[in-house]
């Protein structure tokens, strides 16, 4: 495909920008969503809501609507719309955007809706209202003015509408009070109805229409609907048609920057190492892989594939809640789950496994028509990577620097420098420096299994939990270079009868194609000393 000179044809990378008509104007790359938009607009409802999870796209989509219905035909040039739409009439758009703000005290949260109405009624020449707390009175005046000045039916646009909630859920009494200032302000959406010719919401997690949209029972859910899966985030055709510039472009900036290690990549390295660490998000049985827009378009930004989404955020009150429920990260693969469940209201987080998909730390992984039931697991291997660093470091916090030792023993190991035998000897001496203080609360074989798998994780190596086989699940598979090494832990009882257990249960049949030796590798938990008291190691072909 030939070289490229990244001085004179670097594209601009709009990185952080949420407005379309800056991104458009500017010239920097932007993926055309725009025929998803006009089968949008076309249909003939007006109340739609999408969720997906943070730095996805949400706010760009929203702001490419405003300028949609603004009638702003020349931003649109050279997408799909430009052809598809032949009117291109303009409406007034009251946009609301609560992602704008904190909600941590009742202060703030009438602080930021009132700041966020009272633009939208200058827009609208509107005079603030001697009492602004009544936010349903306000915007009823707005949708009123609007279609009174224009004549046109209004759109609304409600950006990270659960923004105010998700701020306030460890503070029950907060967020109810929340709530129902939430629901004051959207009450009018149904009342002024005749007066709306578009209203589109986006968020995170679902909050149960009771709660929060107790009038707005009409809205057209486009959260797991195949039609609409790609409508934010970026899939593999849009990657390798409209970025293949840009891919083309990271090559040779990986190229120049590693070329001190020895390092080369193609343009296949190059596409099948994004997809390993930025692909993998569904959204609907079609199981059309999406990439974390944000993830793509930084390490195109960068230069560089590394840990771009998780690091945003770190997903420390959920462990808290998986670990108040008895919930490993090795469980979190391969875990099957009704619908139901996945979109389950979120007002109080009782159940981590809605959260966690809504908040994408997992994805849809595969579909079971029969039992109608999903099976999750985490979507790529940044969110894999972050998401063990982040469990370990909540159950280790004020132990987190033994993970140094055992990341340094790992990769001697991967070097060759030292056996396997002597990594068990620093996985031992590790587990025995756990303080007592943790251990004594997490008396149980799935404690030292989940700590081992995410410490592994955290240093890297290519290791897998709750592997499925014919005959059951085998607790950790760690992939070497030269070896597969099959892991089960007991507490309290042998070694011995762990390899039995891998051995009995041809736990090895799920490696028969890989060309490398197979090890079953049992680990006995001492009760006592809360470490390795023993382990059995036998070749398993």
């Amino acid at each position: 495909m030939g070289t490229i000179d990244i001085g004179q044809t670097d594209r601009g990378y709009a990185v952080g920008v949420q407005q379309f008509d800056r991104i458009r104007e500017s010239g920097a790359v932007y993926v055309d969503k725009t025929a998803y938009i006009y089968k949008m607009v076309s249909t003939k409802a007006v109340n739609f809501f999408l969720s997906r999870p943070r730095r996805f796209g949400k706010s760009l989509l929203v702001d490419t609507l405003r300028c949609y219905f603004e009638g702003r035909k020349e931003l649109f040039e050279g997408l799909a719309i430009y052809e598809l739409e032949k009117e291109w009439k303009k409406y007034p758009v009251v946009r609301l955007d609560l992602s704008n703000g904190k909600y941590y005290d009742e202060k703030l949260v009438h602080g930021t809706i009132n700041n966020i109405l009272k633009w939208q009624e200058e827009k609208f020449g509107i005079t603030m209202p001697k009492n602004p707390t009544n936010y349903d009175v306000r915007l009823t005046d707005l949708i009123q003015a609007a279609y009174q000045q224009t004549g046109e039916k209004v759109v609304i646009l409600i950006d990270e509408y659960d923004a105010p909630m998700l701020d306030s859920i460890t503070d029950l009494e907060l967020q109810s009070s929340i709530r129902n200032r939430i629901r004051n302000l959207f009450s009018p959406l149904k009342a002024q109805s005749q007066y709306l010719r578009f209203v589109f919401l986006t968020g995170i997690s679902k909050f149960s229409q009771l709660s929060v949209f107790s009038e707005l029972n009409n809205l057209q859910q486009l959260t797991f609907d195949p039609a609409y899966e790609a409508i934010c985030g970026i899939t593999h055709e849009e990657l390798v048609t409209q970025m293949k510039p840009d891919i083309e472009l990271l090559k040779e900036k990986l190229n120049k920057g590693y070329a001190r290690w020895g390092i080369h990549y193609e343009y296949d390295d190059v596409v099948a190492k994004l997809k390993h660490w930025y692909d993998g998000y569904h959204f609907s049985r079609d199981m059309t892989d999406v990439y974390c827009p944000w993830s793509l378009v930084s390490a195109f930004a960068m230069g560089d594939i590394m840990n771009f989404w998780f690091s945003t955020g770190t997903p420390t009150m959920l462990v808290d809640v998986m670990r108040q429920h008895n919930i490993a990260m090795p469980q979190l693969e391969g875990l099957r789950a009704p619908l139901d469940r996945l979109d389950a209201p979120t007002e109080r987080i009782a159940d981590p496994i809605p959260v966690l998909f809504q908040s994408g730390y997992l994805t849809l992984k595969d579909y079971d028509p029969f039992d109608m039931e999903w099976t999750l697991g985490f979507p790529n291997e940044e969110v894999y990577r972050g998401f063990a660093r982040s469990f370990y470091n909540y159950y280790l916090e004020e132990y987190v620097g033994s993970k140094d030792a055992v990341g340094n023993a790992f990769n001697r190991m991967r070097r060759g420098q030292i056996s396997f035998e002597d990594f068990i000897g620093v996985i031992r001496r590790w587990y025995a420096g756990i303080p007592y203080s943790i251990t004594d609360k997490n008396q149980n074989e799935q404690f030292y299994q989940a700590l081992l798998y995410a410490v592994l994780a955290a240093c890297n190596a290519d290791v897998h939990a709750e592997e499925q086989t014919a005959d059951g699940r085998m607790d950790i598979a760690l992939k070497m270079q030269d070896a597969i090494y099959i892991l089960e832990l007991k507490y309290g009882k042998s070694a011995e009868e762990a390899t039995t257990q891998i051995l009995t249960k041809d736990y090895a049949v799920r490696f028969a194609a890989d060309a490398r030796p197979v090890w079953a590798v049992g680990l006995n938990i001492s009760k006592d000393h809360r470490t390795i008291e023993s382990y059995n190691m036998v070749a398993c072909k």
